[in-house]
């Protein structure tokens, strides 16, 4: 077909080529010579460019056959291999991964509708991914609608009992204070005699503003199908796990790198007789009675309930528990209304409220702090805040980012400096 075609235009070709000889040479040549032979060029031309054109159609009805008869061979061959997986007891259907409507075979709609918020195309385009029960990854059954099982954590204890201070953005707060004791005054002389002058001086600490921060990752599954209890409970983990490490600094920062707590600073600023009681042969109770003592006498009144105590939860029990005599022959220290295991544990002793510390440093079991809280400050910057982001690798793992932070300083310098921090050690 194609070598009819090509001598049949060559022809044509010549033809013209000739047409065009002739009226090039023939300077003399009639007028209507020279008209018909445009004429017949043109006539020719035409006939070229025709046969070109039915050329390019045949070539191309040509081409579509071979891909229409390699398709229908295609097909009978699928055809015979499913005959002859079914009559080998093989199912006739290959395996492939799905979720709801969407497989391998429809995966691109999968991946259009999932933009558009379909739960089972999501759950296809990331099921390719492995999963993992440590970030909750794992694809939770569809019944899941109960509240999840968290784990047993204490907040900061130190929040109710001190002040929280809420403050600008910076990087530290100073911390005034008084080191001159407060002297009783004297009574006035004679008229026109001199009055008792007294001068009194201040120190200053400073507490630094540190971030505080945690990052929770959840999958985006859990997410999903826990009708919002996963997210509660990512919220209220990392406000927890925040809250521990504030109780922490409390206590024993060490004031490197990190806020100073009440038994570094007790370290690092003096230990004198005066600000430690040591238990004896007492009750523990007695023993913090005496550290309370101590401290009125240093003008820090014990009604105007200004003071707390603060200890390990052993020392707690130890002292609620505590018996007088052998095998309690001299009843309860601390005498329960309603027996001492019918009564709630308890929160004060000598009414000074008595709290327990589950982030007290272990080196400190058995020794309690008695505490002049109406002047403690906590000093927190932009307040605990989260943020949620599935961004950047985390698209790619399925996973949800909740990061919680916050800014948090504490310098309980000023506090143990000035004798409102009492030791009851031995307890």
């Amino acid at each position: 077909m194609a070598t009819e075609f090509e001598n049949r235009v060559d022809a044509l070709t010549k033809e013209v080529t000739d047409l065009a000889n002739e009226l090039r040479d023939k300077a003399d040549m009639p007028i209507d010579r020279v008209a018909s032979i445009e004429e017949e060029i043109t006539a020719k031309s035409a006939q070229i460019d025709s046969l070109l054109e039915e050329k390019r159609i045949k070539e191309v009805e040509a081409r579509v056959n071979a891909i229409d008869d390699r398709l229908k061979a295609f097909g009978r061959s699928q055809a015979s291999q499913k005959a002859s997986a079914i009559l080998s007891a093989v199912s006739s259907q290959p395996s492939v991964k799905s979720v709801g409507r969407y497989n391998e075979d429809n995966f691109l709609a999968a991946i259009v509708n999932q933009r558009k918020g379909d739960v089972d195309a999501q759950a296809f385009v990331k099921s390719v991914l492995g999963t993992s029960d440590a970030t909750g990854q794992s694809i939770v059954p569809n019944n899941f609608v109960a509240a999840l099982v968290t784990q047993i954590a204490a907040q900061n204890p130190y929040r109710d009992l001190f002040n929280v201070v809420q403050v600008g953005n910076g990087a530290a707060i100073d911390i005034p204070y008084e080191t001159t004791a407060i002297t009783a005054a004297l009574l006035q002389g004679a008229y026109g005699s001199n009055k008792d002058v007294r001068d009194f001086a201040f120190g200053q600490a400073t507490a630094t503003l540190y971030q505080i921060a945690q990052i929770a990752d959840i999958g985006n599954q859990l997410l999903r199908q826990s009708n919002g209890a996963a997210e509660a409970a990512a919220r209220r983990r990392l406000a927890k796990s925040i809250g521990a490490t504030e109780a922490q600094y409390i206590n024993n920062g060490s004031g490197s790198s990190q806020p100073l707590g009440f038994f570094a600073a007790i370290g690092a600023y003096g230990d004198p007789a005066a600000f430690r009681t040591a238990l004896s042969s007492e009750p523990r109770a007695a023993a913090i009675g005496r550290g309370i003592s101590a401290m009125e006498a240093r003008g820090i009144v014990a009604d105007q309930a200004n003071l707390c105590v603060v200890m390990h939860p052993t020392d707690f029990w130890e002292l609620a528990t505590e018996g007088l005599g052998t095998s309690y022959a001299g009843g309860w220290a601390i005498d329960p209304a309603d027996g001492a295991a019918g009564s709630p544990p308890i929160t004060s002793v000598w009414g000074v409220p008595i709290r327990r510390d589950p982030y007290w440093p272990a080196a400190k079991i058995g020794t309690a702090l008695i505490i002049e809280r109406s002047e403690v400050e906590i000093y927190v910057s932009d307040e605990f805040r989260i943020d949620v982001s599935d961004g950047g690798t985390r698209f790619d793992q399925n996973v949800t980012g909740f990061r919680g932070e916050e800014m948090f300083g504490f310098n309980a310098e000023p506090y143990v400096r000035t004798g409102r921090v009492q030791q009851v050690t031995g307890i």
